[in-house]
């Protein structure tokens, strides 16, 4: 009886992992995103910061920014992440910003703070789960952002929505060096590996602003809860999709670890939805140390040394870039394209890079649409697909990096769109949405099977 008791008290004296993440005295209730957008936004969050795209090379120009990089890419209650700031040995203002809809102003201000150097910053209550961007101000100074994501990994969600830092670190410029181009903006002198341990060029908020925060805002205005993560925390914890109904990629997540590609395979087969609004996806195998901060050993998925086919379990694949087209939309009546009422394409939507089912194995899929292509020309053919998995969850892979992007008509290529274009993306994006939060998909939309399984 004795050690019974002592041991009970042990066990008392012990922090259990749900106090820890309550410690913060978040509302997780059902229906807290939809409470958190009631608060007032701010209108001028990105003044004076235009949307630059990653790989942005006006970094050679060398002009005067303030700027910086966390010592993590996502952080939870009661853990901290570490801010180095470069380019000032003044005090820098730092203004954090959680951003969501917000009536359509795009991000909140949660509190300012001045500092020099470096600073540590720990989530407390009035920092709910989120994406945010900080906002780095000195005098005389070019503002940047620094992208930080607060999650709160044991929450009960209806999607997930996954922030792509591997694919933002992969074409960051920062430095002279991304795996694609090297100081002379030349393919030859590229590095095999880069480090988040420094700011991300063009405006310093990754790809957030136009391959995530167009669909985040939409998840957001319709009040859904979600599970903020980035892809490193998915390659780090095999238990973050376990209570969740959907996960949700935007518009470029090229980049996948073994584990990431694993724990979405399982989920899928535990009956968890997938969707995915963007192209290129999972194209690149990468690796990353334990310390999570770099990421190196690039090898295609479908190389004969891997030899596994994303298309396998997304149901199609990246098939070719400088694409610039219409989406040809197979069968308005089915869903989700069926809520434009007759609307048979989309202008422009499909590009800058795009995906097909048709040239690689995986299972049947079901056309949403597809790339328009002349009669006289010899193109390969560019689609949207989907398709049910035996769990009921449903896969759905739009097949271009534009669609995101459009929804705020801010692509990187110089792609324009009309009005009726975006908000044509913006309504059927909400469809998809609304339902795949709450339904496995595969059972209340079972997907009608245009194009067989391929071996």
């Amino acid at each position: 009886m004795r050690r019974l008791i002592v041991l009970t008290m042990l066990l008392a004296l012990l922090p259990s992992y749900a106090q820890a993440t309550n410690s913060c005295e978040w509302d997780t209730k059902s229906g807290w995103v939809s409470r958190e957008n009631k608060k007032s936004g701010a209108n001028d969050w990105a003044q004076s910061i235009p949307v630059k795209m990653s790989a942005d090379f006006s970094r050679r120009k060398k002009a005067d920014r303030v700027e910086g990089y966390f010592s993590t890419t996502s952080v939870g209650c009661a853990q901290s992440a570490i801010l180095t700031i470069l380019g000032d040995s003044k005090p820098v203002t730092i203004s954090i910003f959680r951003t969501g809809y917000y009536k359509g102003s795009g991000a909140r201000l949660i509190s300012k703070v001045q500092v020099t150097k470096t600073w540590k910053f720990t989530p407390d209550k009035l920092t709910p789960p989120g994406q945010y961007l900080f906002r780095l101000d000195s005098p005389r100074k070019i503002s940047s952002f620094v992208p930080l994501v607060i999650n709160n990994a044991e929450s009960q969600s209806e999607i997930t929505f996954i922030s792509s830092v591997l694919t933002w670190q992969s074409y960051n410029q920062w430095g002279g060096q991304s795996l694609y181009k090297g100081e002379d903006a030349k393919r030859e002198t590229r590095t095999d590996k880069v480090t988040f341990d420094r700011p991300y060029d063009g405006d310093g908020s990754g790809q957030v602003r136009y391959m995530e925060l167009p669909l985040l805002k939409i998840a957001e205005k319709l009040g859904i809860d979600i599970n903020y993560a980035t892809d490193i925390d998915l390659d780090s914890n095999k238990e973050l999709l376990k209570n969740t109904n959907a996960v949700l990629f935007g518009g470029h997540s090229e980049y996948w670890t073994i584990q990431m590609r694993a724990s979405i395979e399982e989920a899928i087969a535990n009956g968890v939805n997938l969707i995915v609004l963007g192209g290129n996806t999972a194209y690149n195998k990468t690796t990353v140390p334990k310390d999570k901060r770099a990421m190196s050993e690039i090898v295609q998925w479908r190389d004969s040394t891997v030899n596994k086919p994303e298309s396998t379990f997304l149901g199609s694949q990246y098939l070719t870039l400088g694409v610039h087209r219409d989406l040809v939309i197979a069968n308005p009546q089915r869903w989700p394209f069926n809520t434009l009422k007759g609307v048979t394409k989309i202008e422009g939507v499909m590009g800058y890079e795009v995906d097909s089912p048709l040239y690689s194995p995986g299972p049947g899929v079901e056309s949403l649409g597809a790339m328009n292509i002349l009669p006289t020309e010899k193109r390969k053919i560019a689609m949207s697909t989907y398709y049910s998995a035996p769990s009921g969850a449903g896969v759905l892979n739009i097949g271009t990096n534009g669609w995101v992007c459009a929804i705020e008509n801010v692509c990187p290529w110089g792609h324009r769109f009309s009005k009726q274009s975006s908000q044509a993306i913006a309504s059927v994006t909400w469809e998809i949405l609304r339902k795949a939060a709450t339904q496995k998909l595969g059972e209340t939309h079972p997907a009608i099977i245009d194009i067989p399984e391929r071996l």
